[in-house]
């Protein structure tokens, strides 16, 4: 897509991203749009983005996404030919990335940098690290880079067999790869010729030049590469003295010129343009193209394209030649002498940051430094705390102890109270049965007998005899209305003392807990008779335990409390509709641990079941013989 238009597409994504999160995700998404707004060039966005990408990073401590920005910002810097800044964000890159698969990409973005910058001793080094990497890396694209940039830095100290070695091994590698998508075919072909241009092997550059020529989408979809390989096609034919074919190969370049961005090759099309017509005896021509070069040179303001413009002027204008010999030996000497600074500049750079680094090193050592004794002291406060807080447990187990033997001995008086209870309810029983008998039953009899004389006499005296007794039907009316009375009052089902025991229990939590409404079931068939009094007490007291524990957290409306006889286990339930808990995480609880200390003891099993937001269920068997 068009620049514009991948630019609007990029602006929407950046809207589509939550700012308020600092997650992997959202430093991943950060990074990519400032990756594409650096390649549409739109510098304000890049750094917009980039300084929110740099923020994030910086507080997640995210060293990758912090060598990603350093790496962007190199290249941004690359691409506005500012050498120094490039290099230092590529310095500091080189610290986040040592240990990564983009250490290669590092040191060639360092050694591409350092060419531009004219040291090409270091930029050989850089880039024969990266070569290291990539040869045995499955990123053919960056070794084939590699490769083409060691044959140009070979080429400007002057090796060329060294040069068109990397140069040929960088074809190869394209060829084996098929790497056609940016044409680096057609960009290897352009520097092998080149290279046997400087060596006067004409043809062989020829060749080469035309072999890069041959695909024809390249004038579509890289005009500046398909003007470079006219220009220098047309040079090496004017070499040749191939007229003709030179000329036609400049207009052809000539005509892309408002297509091309870089100027340096426009450059060389005019300083070529100039040199043809000076050989071909058009001076006026030859001083115009020459004229060209100049102005290009001087607006894009690079002293090796002024240079190349110079030589070009104080060869075919006489009436200034000594003019240009000048200004062509003052840029020389300049260039000369930032070629001798470029290496100490580096240095500088790389010295600079490097002392930064180790300045933070020393300050996070002095801060581990600072953690570890605090860390020290954190163990020894929390060791003493432990402890202590040991000694309070065993103080307060110790206690718990004395109050479940404390418990357990009212637990026997309560038995042996309602016991005497229960006894005093029986002698009452018989004392009711016994007046029932003895008093109402012969007052019946006798009536009875009285009144049956109607059978068989009708007359008015009879009768009037017998009104009297009718009386008297009201009086044992009213005797067994009060013996009724009387048995009314026992609140308990006829059974033994513990059935009646769990009943007031539970009789008690209703009236108490009125939002929860507890249920007794027990199993009929039960003799608890035979049951051991330590069963009965420490099953009372897991009951007492569990409704405690589900009055104060279930949140419940209804609790199932059963008892049921399991051939020789006596099986206790306890099921609520609470809230429900996790019993991986309240296993610590001193109630759970008690009920489960009191099962343990009863050589019984307990299970817990619980599902959150619906139910809780505790299921307990012991073993009765």
């Amino acid at each position: 897509l068009n620049v514009k238009l991948r630019n609007k597409f990029n602006d929407k994504a950046f809207s589509l991203v939550d700012l308020s999160k600092n997650d992997t995700l959202t430093r991943y998404y950060l990074s990519s749009i400032s990756f594409n707004y650096l390649k549409t060039k739109n510098g304000i966005s890049f750094n917009k983005i980039g300084k929110i990408h740099l923020e994030k990073s910086i507080a997640a401590n995210d060293t990758l996404n912090l060598g990603k920005y350093y790496s962007y910002k190199s290249d941004y810097f690359i691409e506005k030919d500012i050498i120094d800044s490039s290099f230092y964000y590529l310095v500091k890159t080189e610290k986040y990335y040592k240990k990564t698969e983009f250490l290669g990409n590092i040191y060639l973005s360092k050694g591409i940098v350092q060419f531009k910058g004219g040291d090409y001793l270091e930029s050989e080094a850089s880039l024969l690290k990266a070569y290291s990497i990539f040869k045995t890396s499955k990123n053919k694209e960056n070794f084939y880079r590699t490769l083409n940039q060691l044959g140009l830095v070979y080429n400007e100290l002057a090796e060329y067999d060294k040069s068109l070695y990397y140069h040929k091994k960088a074809l190869d590698v394209v060829l084996k790869n098929k790497l056609f998508l940016h044409h680096q075919d057609a960009v290897c072909y352009n520097n092998i010729g080149y290279l046997y241009l400087n060596q006067k092997k004409y043809k062989l550059a020829i060749k080469n030049f035309e072999l890069g020529l041959k695909k024809i989408d390249i004038i579509n979809e890289d005009v500046e590469l398909y003007a470079l390989l006219k220009s220098n096609l047309g040079y090496s034919m004017l070499i040749v003295k191939n007229y003709k074919e030179s000329l036609e190969n400049f207009e052809d370049a000539l005509d892309l010129k408002n297509k091309l961005e870089r100027m340096p090759v426009l450059i060389n099309i005019y300083a070529s343009l100039s040199e043809y017509y000076q050989k071909t005896n058009k001076l006026k021509l030859a001083i115009e193209y020459s004229n060209k070069a100049l102005d290009v040179a001087r607006i894009n303001n690079k002293k090796i394209d002024l240079l190349i413009a110079l030589r070009q002027a104080i060869k075919v204008d006489k009436v200034k030649s000594n003019y240009y010999l000048d200004s062509y030996i003052e840029i020389s000497n300049k260039l000369l002498a930032d070629e001798r600074k470029s290496k100490y500049r580096f240095d500088k750079i790389q010295f600079e940051v490097n002392e930064i680094s180790l300045e933070k090193e020393k300050a996070i050592k002095h801060k581990w430094f600072i953690a570890s004794i605090s860390g020290v002291i954190i163990l020894i406060l929390s060791l003493l705390f432990v402890i202590s807080r040991q000694r309070n447990k065993q103080k307060a187990l110790q206690l718990l102890q004395e109050q479940q033997k404390a418990n357990e001995e009212i637990y026997e008086l309560m038995l042996t109270q309602k016991s005497k209870e229960e006894e005093i309810r029986k002698n009452e029983k018989k004392r009711i049965a016994l007046e029932l008998h003895d008093g109402v039953m012969n007052k019946l009899a006798s009536t009875r007998l009285n009144l049956d004389v109607l059978k068989y006499k009708k007359d008015a005296q009879t009768i009037e005899k017998c009104v009297p007794h009718i009386a008297e039907i009201y009086k044992i009316e009213q005797e067994i209305r009060n013996i009724t009375h009387d048995l009314s009052q026992e609140a308990f089902v006829i059974g033994n003392s513990f059935s009646t025991l769990m009943n007031d229990f539970i009789n008690t939590q209703n009236s108490a807990y009125s939002k929860t409404q507890f249920q007794l079931e027990i199993e009929e068939s039960i003799s608890w008779s035979s049951i051991s009094s330590s069963i009965k007490m420490n099953l009372f007291r897991i009951v007492q335990e569990a409704t405690h524990n589900i009055n104060k957290f279930a949140k419940a409306k209804k609790v199932v409390i059963s008892f049921v006889l399991d051939e020789n286990n006596i099986c206790l339930s306890v099921t609520d509709n609470g809230i429900g808990f996790d019993p991986e995480i309240a296993t610590d609880g001193i109630g759970l641990q008690n009920m489960k200390q009191r099962v343990k003891n009863l050589k019984g099993n307990l299970v817990i079941q619980s599902v959150k937001n619906k139910s809780t269920s505790i299921n307990i068997a012991i073993p009765i013989k």
